[in-house]
């Protein structure tokens, strides 16, 4: 077993200003994917697929995510080596930008399963380059009593983006252009200005040394848990994300509310999770600052993730599924936020930051490709989609179980001498 690495903590608390900003770069970035995997990229399936739609929906999400996977531990290690008086982020969230933008126009004007795949690579590349340095920032920039702060304001970006999908993007489904521009122009009113006014330290040149991969961090108990427990709890998230569309499809007559599409049902169910992951989600990252604790948030939220997809199964019929989302949006959105707070704080390396938030965020990634790999081949077996959530709620139990195994955290005390660290009180011995 190796030990997380001492080093000198941050004391400069960053201002509401940054955090605010800081939070809204991170809206744009999930705007950018989140209205794809849970709505555009299953109409274009629908469009181009036919009654083959899960299929090569599966397919597609497979190949994004492995790209995904290979593209966030790329250029989160690459940020780390990069020189430049704009800094050694900046640079790549801006380009990053610029190419998602360009490759999501590329998917709405897929024609083929081809120019599909085509423009899903190039868009999980791209979103990586920007998401892999604007993750790196927290531990480069947030001292650990401010991590839970700043992680509530970031875990409102999923719900922004569900929020912004529900009630935005969807009511342009009669216009599959003009809900991929309005995708565009969100995100870049939303990460443009953060990005053109951030201001980096100097990195001492000890810590600029030549780009190289490692997966070194795995090495480290703490985080090699960590991992193993996201890749499961986020393969149950991909479940959720990608499914839910096709999952309402397939109930029978009377499973929703009379009169109501499938499409104004998603909707609902879409917009009730969001406000309620936003309100655990802010509320959930300050408290885990002020208790100085992190894994009771994270193992209550995983918890209650694998209670609401056994809930999708058990409880088909309307009001059932909205208490579900409803269930596993507050859950996720506690999760998300202490886990990613948790995150920042294990990383066996400071000066290596991004590269290793490079091979946690495999975790995230990866499922978006072995998540539908699964759900093919339970498919594929005869079984139903229910099957496919009672898979996804058992992997999320396990993912439950692997937190449990941790137990220390280290939490930087600015009182204290530098490089000592304080225990979070949630880990004992």
């Amino acid at each position: 077993m190796t030990d997380s690495v001492t080093h000198k903590p941050l004391k400069t608390r960053r201002s509401l200003g940054f955090v605010l900003s800081y939070g809204s770069a991170q809206a744009g970035a999930f705007i950018f994917f989140i209205p794809l995997l849970a709505l555009l990229l299953p109409e274009k399936a629908e469009q181009i697929g036919g009654n083959d739609k899960a299929l090569l929906l599966s397919q597609a999400a497979m190949l994004g995510g492995l790209t995904a996977a290979g593209a966030n531990l790329l250029f989160g290690a690459m940020s780390d080596g990069t020189k430049s008086r704009f800094g050694r982020r900046r640079p790549w969230i801006l380009a990053g930008f610029a190419t998602a933008a360009l490759a999501l126009a590329l998917i709405g004007a897929a024609r083929n399963p081809l120019q599909l795949a085509v423009g899903l690579v190039t868009f999980q590349i791209a979103i990586n380059a920007l998401y892999a340095p604007l993750m790196a920032l927290v531990p480069d920039l947030v001292p650990d009593d401010q991590k839970g702060l700043v992680c509530a304001c970031t875990g409102v970006a999923l719900p922004v983006a569900s929020l912004f999908t529900a009630l935005v993007v969807s009511q342009l489904a009669s216009n599959i252009t003009a809900q991929f521009a309005v995708v565009i122009v969100a995100a870049a009113v939303l990460i443009l200005p953060f990005a053109l006014l951030l201001k980096e330290p100097q990195v001492p040149l000890r810590a600029r040394e030549p780009f190289r991969l490692s997966f070194v961090a795995l090495k480290d108990r703490r985080f090699r848990l960590a991992f193993s427990a996201r890749l499961l709890l986020e393969s149950a998230v991909a479940i959720n994300t990608l499914y839910l569309f096709f999952f309402l499809q397939a109930q029978p007559a009377g499973s929703a509310p009379a009169g109501w599409s499938v499409a104004q049902v998603f909707g609902a169910l879409l917009l009730a999770s969001t406000l309620a992951s936003a309100a655990t989600g802010f509320v959930g990252g300050i408290l885990s600052d002020h208790l100085r604790q992190r894994r009771l948030f994270v193992l209550t939220g995983s918890v209650g993730m694998a209670a609401a997809l056994a809930l999708f199964v058990s409880w088909p019929m309307w009001p059932g599924p909205l208490m579900a989302q409803i269930l596993f949006g507050a859950a996720h959105g506690l999760h998300a936020t202490a886990v990613a707070a948790m995150t920042a704080q294990i990383l066996p390396d400071p000066h290596r930051s991004g590269r290793d938030l490079g091979v946690m965020n495999m975790a995230v990634a990866l499922p978006q490709g072995l998540a539908p790999a699964c759900a093919v081949a339970i498919l594929g077996l005869g079984f139903s989609l229910s099957s496919v959530f009672a898979a996804a709620s058992l992997a999320a139990l396990a993912g439950s179980a692997i937190l449990v195994l941790m137990r220390k955290v280290p939490w930087a005390n600015p009182a204290q001498t530098p490089g000592s660290h304080c225990v979070d009180r949630d880990f004992p011995g």
